[in-house]
């Protein structure tokens, strides 16, 4: 979040003394140059409190203890935070660059918002971006302040010694940190205080979900094309299924991207993405916002042909733009809307809103100066803070503000913004009321009904509804804490992020529980979508989606009574000194021949057993497809983690053949065992 703009000395108070950075930051050269001081400065790094939670690691590590002897980057950060996010493939490329060396990076998550301060939370975002190195969660910021930290991200390097070497806020660069760490490695192991080895930690693994999804970011609804598009951000690809039905039953009619992450332009399959977002649909043509890849991409949905149309792939600061195609970069594409011609861009990387000519493919800046902020007036003078859901209504263009936690428009005819509701970048909450007095917490999607703006309310787990006449939010959907719902009951939500809305039909990317939720407007009920033929993409072996996995054999005769709702009831065993992962949602899939009977997902919140309820309505339809008797694939998926406050957690699966009978007066529980 730290936007410093030239080459400069940084300086931290650390445990009570000043100490004078040592690494010097030129955001804007791609080979800036970091300065390296003399390492054992005298100033030690202060360790981390005992009773902190771990993610990425089987214990807590101390400098004193496990770090003693390795050159520790402590990136101090935030899951919400576009800068910080920057940072995560830089990172990456650190750690396999240093991979055989006594060299470590520690994510201290330090939140700003509330949500990002829940453990279970950090662990999704672990997961979601990939990260493989031990995770510390910074409760109540105690590790922050210890280091007098002020910037989110910031980073601090300590040698092997255990003393401070320097700090960077803001997105150094890849070699200047390559360059500052090879020193200091070179200089710990002259001094003869190097390990000599890695800590060479285990790293969490992979999720594997029943529905196919991993992290879905966005979704939109094509009726007039009968079909709906899902951004499944965490497997680097483009869902395109069927209109779902009544029960929310839809097929696979294509796979944009191999799965992996990249980019690569041709046919669908061949295609590669790197975590897309937004999507808009337009005269045979799908436009992807492709986030981390930092490209604007078209799918002709014709040929499914798959093409870059802005962006050169670099994180590139231009407030201004102008420039064509490729030769124009971007920064952080979040979200997009199209009209006729124009493609209007969530530029949550610039602070901005940008447009781009669909004919002529040159872009430009529309709206938002690049300085994060809240301010409201004429689009060139607004300040606006990581913009990441658009929706137009008529000639507004209404936008989820996400660092503001705002809903804020766009007056395409007087080219004005103004703030609907939200108050600043430290002013988030849960409020209901008037725009004096309504909070929202971190928003990422928007989208128009009856009207009105409905907003997925990421942090606070919710849909919000705005009345645009008086500004008063309402609670649409969700409770504020994360979860699942159950089939027949009131919905819950974990980190929606996006919104499509066609007719009565609402259509939620459920981020964090791994699934799409269509919700019926009129009536408020909702099914979970489930997609046949949607398998996850096939992962390296070195990605760590090895799966705990019970033997598929079990095979159990019973008989149902279609006219009845059916439980199934999961206990699952679980290995001495773990537990089920609260957090993660577990997730059923039953399958007959070639299409799915039903999905669904429930948080247990670590509780056993589990159980599942199928509707008389799904039973009735699978009788009818199967003519009362048929052979059910039934697999449910979880995860589980050591116990204590640090570790690893595992993902599983378990599988059932169940050979089912339907008949009058049958069963309505069944246990898995």
């Amino acid at each position: 979040m730290n936007k410093t703009a030239n080459r400069l000395l940084t300086a931290f108070m650390l445990t009570g003394l000043v100490v004078v950075g040592l690494l010097i930051y030129n955001r804007f050269t791609a080979n800036d140059n970091l300065v390296l001081g003399d390492t054992g400065s005298g100033i030690m790094a202060p360790d981390f409190p005992a009773d902190f939670t771990w993610i990425n690691t089987p214990e807590p590590l101390s400098f004193q203890h496990q770090l003693k002897g390795q050159v520790v980057l402590l990136d101090f950060w935030t899951y919400g935070c576009i800068n910080c996010i920057h940072l995560i493939p830089t990172e990456a490329r650190l750690l396999h660059h240093f991979a055989k060396q006594p060299f470590e990076i520690i994510g201290v998550e330090s939140a700003k918002f509330t949500n990002e301060a829940v453990a279970s939370h950090v662990r999704d975002a672990v997961l979601r971006y990939g990260i493989t190195n031990p995770v510390v969660v910074d409760r109540n910021m105690t590790i922050w302040n210890m280091y007098g930290i002020n910037a989110w991200p910031t980073l601090v390097l300590v040698d092997a010694s255990g003393h401070v070497v320097g700090s960077v806020a803001g997105e150094a660069g890849y070699h200047s940190l390559e360059h500052v760490i090879a020193k200091t490695i070179a200089a710990d192991r002259k001094a003869g205080t190097l390990a000599a080895h890695p800590l060479n930690l285990p790293v969490q693994h992979t999720l594997v979900t029943a529905s196919g999804l991993l992290f879905p970011g966005k979704v939109i609804a094509a009726p007039a094309m009968h079909r709906l598009f899902i951004a499944d951000t965490g497997h680097n690809r483009i869902v395109e299924t069927t209109w779902p039905d009544q029960l929310g039953h839809c097929k696979l009619v294509e796979i944009f991207g191999n799965g992996r992450q990249g980019h690569i332009d041709g046919p669908a399959s061949q295609a590669e993405f790197d975590a897309p977002q937004g999507l808009a649909v337009e005269k045979g043509s799908l436009y992807v916002a492709d986030t981390m890849g930092e490209y604007i991409r078209r799918i002709n949905l014709k040929t499914g042909t798959v093409s870059t149309v802005l962006g050169n792939g670099h994180e590139v600061y231009d407030t201004t733009g102008g420039g064509t195609g490729t030769q124009q970069g971007i920064n952080s594409p979040w979200d997009l809307a199209v009209r006729g011609n124009t493609l209007y861009i969530a530029m949550a990387g610039e602070h901005q809103i940008w447009k781009m000519n669909l004919q002529t493919h040159q872009a430009v800046a529309l709206a938002g100066t690049g300085e994060e902020g809240l301010q409201n007036g004429p689009a060139g003078q607004a300040l606006l803070a990581q913009p990441s859901g658009l929706a137009l209504d008529g000639h507004i263009l209404y936008f989820a503000d996400s660092e503001n936690s705002a809903v804020r428009s766009l007056n395409l005819k007087t080219m004005k913004i103004f703030t609907i509701i939200g108050h600043g970048l430290f002013d988030f909450g849960d409020k209901n009321g008037g725009p004096n007095t309504a909070l929202l917490q971190h928003d990422l999607g928007v989208a128009i009904l009856g009207g009105n703006i409905l907003v997925a309310d990421t942090y606070n787990d919710k849909l919000r509804l705005i009345n645009v006449t008086t500004r008063r939010v309402s609670t649409y959907a969700g409770d504020g804490q994360p979860g699942t719902g159950r089939p027949g009951g009131p919905l819950e939500l974990n980190e929606p992020g996006g919104l499509s809305v066609s007719g009565d039909d609402i259509f939620v990317a459920d981020t964090n529980n791994q699934r799409i939720v269509e919700i019926n407007a009129r009536t408020k009920a909702w099914h979970q979508i489930a997609i046949s033929g949607l398998t996850p993409p096939q992962m390296k072996s070195d990605m760590k989606t090895t799966i705990s996995a019970a033997p598929s054999g079990r095979t159990i005769a019973v008989q149902l009574d279609p006219g009845k709702p059916l439980t199934l009831q999961f206990n699952p065993s679980l290995p001495p000194l773990t537990h089920l992962t609260p957090d993660i949602p577990i997730s059923l899939k039953i399958t007959s021949s070639a299409h799915v009977i039903t999905e669904e997902s429930v948080n247990a919140h670590g509780k056993t057993p589990v159980d599942f309820s199928i509707t008389p309505g799904t039973l009735s339809m699978a009788n009818k497809m199967d003519q009362h008797a048929s052979h059910w694939l039934v697999k449910i998926y979880y995860a589980y983690c050591t116990d204590g406050k640090q570790g690893l957690c595992v993902p599983a699966s378990r599988t059932w053949q169940l050979e089912v009978n339907m008949i009058p007066g049958g069963k309505s529980m069944v246990q898995l065992p």
